[in-house]
């Protein structure tokens, strides 16, 4: 019984594969077909109906089917409005990761990933059918976490990509700072900062300084970034530096204050968290030090009580 399991499994993953790896993402229209169509004509058949026809033929069923259209158009205009939410959340998500991936591509692969990790747990599973009753439990919890890795693996990434940008912001904002200080540019001063560090932050204000070289304007180019990385320590310094633009204020002076405004917040970050680990530290003590301690103390105790009533010392 188990052999065909396992031969109908692995073929159908080895099928899998050879469409993940071979086929194309998606399915797509034949362009001749889409020539076909725009350039065919609708057949207009013209339907002779019988003068003597009830009222209702003539008015209510006319009426009832024009109603059922629109409720359908208003339908299918709502589930296209609420695809397109959720294309344009997934393409915010994947900018916040730092990932350059389509969204089509980014939710074929997650569709991969689903398919073979069920196929593959599915077989582990059946390996397991003679060896425990549990198989099914192995078969089940692979198959939930092949369908969830890919989007647990994405909110991970945000967030270690905005974190990078927190830990990376004040080293960055003092290059600015100095590079404006010897009398560059702003977007000279991005290019100069690019050009002697790397991370994900430097990505970011390269990904700036391109679009204000493509014509946009200085401003529209940081509100993006700042929308895109969802960071608030990134926020509050474009919104500085945009304000800074419009007064006519030098940008220099808000560079350094931001800079130092970022430096006092991590340290005030740290010392809570630091505030925070004895607290943290109770539960595992009591779990793992405290037992311990209890049987380095009283397990020679125990001995002796268990040695003096098997020797009937104590009854004797």
């Amino acid at each position: 019984l188990m052999i065909p399991f396992l031969v109908i499994a692995y073929s159908l993953l080895i099928l899998v594969l050879c469409i993940v790896v071979f086929g194309k993402k998606g399915a797509e229209e034949d362009n001749n077909l889409k020539r076909m169509k725009s350039i065919g004509k609708e057949v207009v058949t013209a339907e002779y109906k019988n003068i003597e026809s009830s009222f209702y033929d003539r008015n209510i069923k006319p009426l009832v089917k024009k109603l059922s259209n629109l409720d359908a158009q208003g339908n299918k205009q709502t589930k296209s409005a609420r695809k397109r939410q959720e294309t344009e959340k997934l393409a915010l998500q994947l900018r916040k990761a730092g990932i350059h991936m389509t969204t089509g591509s980014f939710t074929y692969l997650k569709t991969a990933v689903a398919v073979v990790g069920t196929i593959v747990f599915t077989g582990i599973g059946v390996l397991l059918m003679d060896v425990t009753n549990y198989f099914w439990f192995v078969i089940i919890i692979g198959s939930v976490f092949s369908v969830l890795a890919p989007t647990l693996i994405l909110k991970q990434k945000i967030k270690g990509h905005q974190n990078a940008i927190r830990a990376q912001l004040p080293d960055t904002l003092d290059l600015l700072s100095v590079c404006m200080e010897a009398g560059l540019s702003f977007d000279a001063s991005l290019l100069k900062v690019s050009e002697r560090m790397e991370g994900p932050l430097i990505d970011e204000l390269v990904t700036v300084f391109k679009q204000i070289q493509l014509g946009k304007s200085r401003n529209d180019a940081l509100k993006a970034l700042s929308d895109s990385t969802d960071v608030d320590e990134l926020k509050t310094f474009v919104s500085a530096v945009i304000q800074a633009n419009t007064l006519g204020i030098p940008i220099t002076n808000v560079l350094a204050a931001q800079s130092e405004q970022l430096r006092v917040a991590k340290r005030e970050e740290i010392r809570e968290k630091a505030a925070k680990v004895p607290t943290k530290m109770t539960i595992p003590t009591v779990l793992l030090i405290l037992p311990a301690i209890i049987c380095i103390i009283m397990g020679p105790v125990i001995i002796q009580v268990m040695d003096q009533f098997g020797g009937g010392g104590m009854f004797g």
